[in-house]
């Protein structure tokens, strides 16, 4: 715990932050020796973590993590998923989100231990197209793209579609009694995406 006295600081002014070390880090309005302020840590006893720049991307991408004691890491899984990645320096390596991949946990192993990310990487998913493009209330559409496993919605415009999740590329769902002709939406763990084509409902 801080001691907030005038000599260490008071008033704090930011909410504190996390180093991946785990130590906390935040500064003061007044106190320190010149009355103006202070710079301050604090030991939570918090393991340490590694930290996603960004913490989202579609598979293929670049995503950034960074820690310590990276230097001869082993291996990077997102969720499970075994990624490619490449040692930057001792604080910075770059990973590529793999094929398959699903939103979760980062995990980086290191000659000292296993570092995680302290939030989920957010996959983005993909449509690429369906097929038919118009029929009846009632139609089976079956739904291409990636990252579509932790599919939790389809929509045609604003309609709530049942569906069926058949794999990761792919995904099948019934056209709705209130749908009208419009885009397709497909909502995962992971964020949403939009098709690029018009489903036109037909009668």
């Amino acid at each position: 715990v801080h001691t907030f006295d005038n000599f260490h600081g008071s008033h704090p002014n930011v909410t504190p932050m996390q180093h991946t070390t785990g130590t906390l880090y935040g500064d003061t309005v007044n106190g320190g020796t010149h009355g103006s302020g202070t710079f301050y840590s604090v030991d939570a006893s918090l393991k340490p973590y590694a930290a996603m720049v960004p913490a989202w991307g579609k598979v293929r991408n670049s995503v950034g993590l960074l820690g310590q004691g990276l230097t001869g890491t082993k291996s990077v899984s997102l969720n499970g998923a075994a990624a490619t990645f490449t040692v930057i320096s001792d604080t910075f390596l770059t990973a590529t989100v793999p094929d398959g991949a699903t939103t979760g946990p980062i995990t980086l192993t290191t000659p000292t231990g296993k570092l995680v990310s302290n939030q989920n990487f957010h996959v983005l998913p993909v449509i690429n197209s369906f097929t038919p493009t118009s029929g009846p209330v009632a139609t089976k559409v079956t739904i291409t793209g990636v990252s579509l496993m932790q599919t939790k919605a389809v929509k045609f415009g604003s309609a709530i579609a049942s569906f069926t999740v058949v794999n990761d590329k792919q995904v099948t769902a019934i056209v709705p009694t209130n749908a009208k002709s419009a885009k397709i939406t497909i909502t995962t763990a992971g964020g949403s995406a939009l098709s690029t084509g018009f489903f036109t409902v037909t009668p």
